[in-house]
């Protein structure tokens, strides 16, 4: 091992390629790449604009929808119809990412979102969200999609008419 160092000592261009690696390295290492914000606010801006193929298109075709409010919406008719179900003009959907990871042809964003009926005034929903992108001939699609209502609309048992339409908390999971 010693021989080794001391060959390396005696050749100067060995030792500036070594010192040339070894910071490329240390940089990749150091370096956190993030989604652009015009990614991470993409599905905010589609589903408020109430533009339900620009939702759509932002999923891979093998794409998955998987909540704590029912079962997972699969491939890319499935989550047609889920956003066909979900989007309104009087709906404001918002996301605030707060964890966003690039390695590759993957990422992963992380935050909370909340609907919010603009018509009445009231948040109507929130939770956290992550969404798992992956890079597909240079555009970012949503490969998993898991999201978990923290508050969302109230469970009515009456059979009477219904009067109070207020979000109820949900436990957690």
């Amino acid at each position: 091992m010693t021989t080794h160092k001391a060959k390396l000592a005696k050749n100067p261009l060995s030792l500036v390629s070594a010192a040339i690696l070894t910071s490329l390295l240390a940089g990749c290492a150091t370096r956190e790449a993030t989604l652009p914000n015009d990614v991470t606010t993409a599905l905010a801006s589609a589903f408020t604009r109430g533009d339900v193929d620009a939702c759509t298109n932002l999923y891979s075709d093998d794409a998955e929808i998987i909540s704590n409010e029912g079962p997972a919406v699969r491939g890319k008719d499935a989550i047609a119809k889920f956003f066909k179900d979900q989007v309104a003009r009087e709906i404001l959907f918002a996301t605030d990412s707060a964890v966003s990871v690039v390695n590759g042809t993957l990422a992963m964003d992380q935050g909370t979102y909340r609907v919010r009926n603009v018509t009445r005034g009231v948040d109507v929903e929130y939770g956290s969200y992550m969404n798992v992108w992956r890079l597909e001939k240079g555009q970012w699609r949503v490969f998993r999609s898991m999201y978990n209502v923290t508050m969302g609309p109230k469970v009515h048992v009456s059979v009477g008419p219904e009067t109070d339409d207020m979000p109820v908390e949900h436990a957690s999971s």
